[in-house]
C-alpha cells in the first residue's frame, strides 16, 4: 500500500496543484478582461476627445493646402525676381564702374594735357613776352640813369657857373 498511497498522495498533490494553476488562470482571465475594459473605455474616451480636433486639424490643412501653395509659387517667382534685379543691378554696377574708369582716365589724360600745355605755354610766355620786357626795363633803367647822370651833370655845371658868377659879382 505504501506504493500506492505515495501514488495517491502524488495524485492528491497533482490535483490540488492543476486546481491552483486553473484558480491561478481564472485571476489572471478577469484581470486581463478587467483591463482590457479600461482600456477599451480609455481608448473610446480618447477617441472622442481626440475626433474634433482632428478634424478641425484637417480641415485647416484642407484650407491652407491651396494657400501653402500659392504662397510657395509666389517665393519662387519673387525669388527669381530678385536674382534677375540683383544681375541687372551688377550688370548696371559694372558699367557703371568702367564708365567712371573710362571718365577717370579722360579727366587724367585732360588735366596731364592741361599741364603740358600749361608748361609750354608759360616757357613761351617767359621767353617772348616776360625776358624781352625785362631787356627793356633793363634798358629804360639804363636810360633813365644816363639821363639822370646828364641832369645831375648840368645841374652841376649851372650851380658852379652861378656860383662863380656870384663870386665875380661878389668881388
Amino acid at each position: 500500500m505504501t506504493s500506492n498511497g505515495t501514488i495517491l498522495a502524488f495524485v492528491i498533490v497533482a490535483a490540488v496543484a492543476i486546481v491552483v494553476q486553473m484558480a491561478v488562470v481564472i485571476a489572471l482571465y478577469w484581470a486581463m478582461r478587467q483591463s482590457s475594459a479600461r482600456m477599451e473605455s480609455l481608448a473610446a474616451r480618447l477617441e472622442q476627445q481626440t475626433s474634433p480636433i482632428l478634424v478641425t486639424t484637417r480641415s485647416i490643412l484642407e484650407d491652407a493646402q491651396p494657400k501653402i501653395a500659392e504662397i510657395t509659387a509666389n517665393l519662387a517667382e519673387s525669388t527669381a525676381m530678385v536674382r534677375d534685379n540683383v544681375a541687372h543691378v551688377a550688370e548696371v554696377t559694372g558699367e557703371i564702374v568702367d564708365r567712371a574708369r573710362i571718365q577717370a582716365e579722360n579727366v587724367d589724360e585732360f588735366v596731364s594735357n592741361t599741364l603740358s600745355k600749361l608748361e609750354l605755354t608759360t616757357d613761351l610766355v617767359q621767353n617772348s613776352v616776360i625776358s624781352p620786357i625785362r631787356r627793356i626795363h633793363a634798358i629804360v633803367q639804363a636810360v633813365s640813369a644816363g639821363v639822370g647822370f646828364l641832369r645831375a651833370s648840368r645841374s652841376r655845371k649851372k650851380a658852379d657857373g652861378n656860383s662863380s658868377a656870384d663870386e665875380e659879382m661878389f668881388i
